[in-house]
């Protein structure tokens, strides 16, 4: 499996590109870059990390946004919306193209509570059929992730959407965002099937704290034979908050961490 780092562990420390250039300094060789605002979904914001990663031999293998931004808007209800949304999402999958990435992590549109059983799956597939679509344009898969406060909080979710959709929707298994949802990573798994392309990894405890790899109470082992046992050997992507760690040297512990493990 390939251990790398979200350049969203360092935010609001490091500007992306610094980021970038940071993990480039430390060795770290795989990274996912959180494009944080309009300005860094530009062509030249992203040939410019592009060139840092050429310059230290890196692979960005996904890119991920501030998706509240324009996620929502591509599921809404006048074409307007929808098709300024678009617009922004094709920027960002010409610069996850320009960068070398071929995952892009989606989380779509937020739930309020309550409306889960209301969802039109119709329509959903639809529009996630229109934006895989797009994304295969530019050599990109789509990986809607698991996350707490959208559409796929929960583990069925995405058996459901795959009953209305064509082939081309993938997953992103977001570990710290199932336990906050109020399930394990296991009851994920279970129904993202071989549709999984990228992993979130942190650490937490019986508290629902979280920590840095290998600081907190989570099975690791338990989670690399369950991978071992789907054939998985994508992206391991460790993504923590600035607030888990004191130093940027913390950092290498924990990406050493999951590399005795899933490497």
């Amino acid at each position: 499996m390939q251990i790398g780092v979200s350049t969203a562990s360092f935010y609001p420390a490091a500007l992306t590109e610094d980021a970038v250039e940071l993990m480039g300094k430390m060795g770290i060789k795989n990274l996912e870059v959180f494009l944080e605002t309009y300005s860094e979904y530009d062509e030249n914001f992203c040939m410019d990390i592009a060139q840092v990663l050429n310059k230290y031999d890196m692979r960005a293998s996904s890119v991920h946004t501030l998706s509240t931004q324009f996620e929502p808007q591509l599921f809404a209800l006048t074409s307007r919306q929808r098709d300024d949304a678009v617009k922004i999402f094709k920027k960002v999958l010409k610069g996850a193209k320009i960068m070398g990435a071929d995952i892009y992590v989606f989380h779509g549109p937020p739930v309020r509570a309550n409306s889960m059983p209301n969802m039109d799956f119709k329509r959903i597939g639809r529009i996630t059929d229109e934006l895989c679509d797009m994304a295969a344009e530019y050599g990109v898969r789509l990986a809607w992730e698991n996350v707490c406060w959208c559409l796929y909080a929960y583990p069925e979710f995405a058996i459901r959407l795959l009953e209305h959709t064509k082939s081309n929707i993938y997953f992103t298994l977001d570990i710290k965002q199932a336990m906050k949802s109020g399930y394990t990573p296991y009851n994920f798994l279970e129904y993202m099937g071989d549709r999984l392309v990228n992993i979130h990894l942190c650490d937490y405890d019986e508290e629902k704290r979280l920590f840095m790899p290998g600081r907190g109470s989570f099975d690791f082992n338990q989670l690399k034979r369950l991978l071992d046992k789907k054939g998985y050997d994508g992206p391991v992507i460790m993504e923590i908050y600035r607030n888990n760690y004191k130093h940027y040297s913390e950092i290498m512990d924990g990406v050493k961490h999951l590399e005795q493990i899933f490497s």
